[in-house]
Order: C-alpha cells, then structure tokens, then sequence
C-alpha cells in the first residue's frame, strides 16, 4: 500500500510487521514448548534408569570409605602375628586406594593404590593394591603387592581374607604374608 506520495504506508507496513513478529513469536514459543517436551520425554527414562541403578543408601555395597583393622597371619599355622589400624578407600569406579603402617613400619611408606571389584556370590569384592617402599635415605627398597576377597557381612561392615607378597628392588619374591582384615565403614 503506498499513500499519495508514492511512499509506503508505514501504518500498514508496521502493523504488518507486528503481526509477522507475533506470528514469528508463536512459531518460536511452539518450538521451544516441542523441544522442551522432547528432551523432557528422551531424558525422563534416562533419569529413571540412572536412578534405579544406583544403590539405595541401605543397599549393601563395597564403595566407600572403612575404618580397618588388619592382622598379619602365619599362613602355615593360621596364628595372628600383628595387628594395625588402615583405612581403606573404595571409589565409584574400580579404585582404590589406603593407608597402613605395621607396628615398626616406616609412616611415610603406607600408600597403597589398586582396584576393586564384584565378585560372584552374596556381597563379594575382591581388592589388588600395590605399594612401595624406602631405605632410611630414601632409596627405592621393593615393592608390595596384596590381594584380598571381601565380603560384606553388613551394610556397614566386611571381614577379608588375602596374601602380601613383599618383592626386594630387583624384583624378586621375598617373602608371603597372610592376613585379615575387618572393616567398619567411616560415615
């Protein structure tokens, strides 16, 4: 539409505008609601599958943090040798990772890094964890190597049977280590 000048109508014009943009505004509201609703529709039974996958808090499972106590056992006579304190970290994943020093063991020495995992049965775990050691100067001394199946008597607590393996610098097997273990989960 052009008034008499020949020039657009600008009334016209800018309503026409107006109409287009709310026009436009709805098409975009439309959208936006169908792809809020799509996401929500994808995502919702992800949600619901994430949520039922993870354990409830009472379920029994062996990730977390534990209070433990160790004991060293002659592995011909079964007899306790020592016990220690150790804590023993189980992650969300398959790591793992503790601390504990033997009675007359070096503080600094007592890092142990590892995996963990499931194992057939009722509340069975079985743990591999490594951990080194120095001379007083601080040379490199050897190495440990432990295994140990757990199993979950509650919720909150685990008993565990397992070897040390203590291998010398060069890598040869000195000696094997029996041992126990109970835990109490720290909360």
């Amino acid at each position: 539409m052009t008034s008499l000048g020949g020039k657009p109508n600008k009334a016209k014009t800018t309503k026409g505008k107006i109409e287009s943009t709310k026009g436009e505004k709805m098409n975009l509201k439309k959208q936006i609601a169908v792809i809020v609703l799509a996401l929500t529709a994808t995502t919702s039974p992800v949600w619901s599958q994430d949520r039922q996958a993870l354990p409830s808090p009472t379920a029994q499972t062996l990730h977390g943090t534990w209070r433990v106590t160790r004991t060293a056992v002659d592995c011909i006579t079964g007899q306790d040798i020592l016990s220690f304190p150790a804590i023993m970290t189980f992650n969300q994943g398959g790591t793992y990772t503790g601390y504990g020093v033997p009675p007359g063991g070096d503080p600094g020495q007592g890092t142990e890094y590892g995996v963990w995992q499931r194992e057939p049965g009722s509340h069975n775990y079985s743990n591999r964890a490594v951990f080194y050691s120095y001379t007083a100067e601080g040379d490199f001394d050897g190495r440990g190597e432990a295994t140990e199946a757990i199993q979950l008597t509650t919720a909150d607590s685990f008993t565990g049977t397992g070897t040390v393996q203590i291998f010398d610098a060069d890598g040869n097997l000195i000696a094997t280590i029996c041992a126990t273990s109970t835990g109490t989960r720290f909360e």
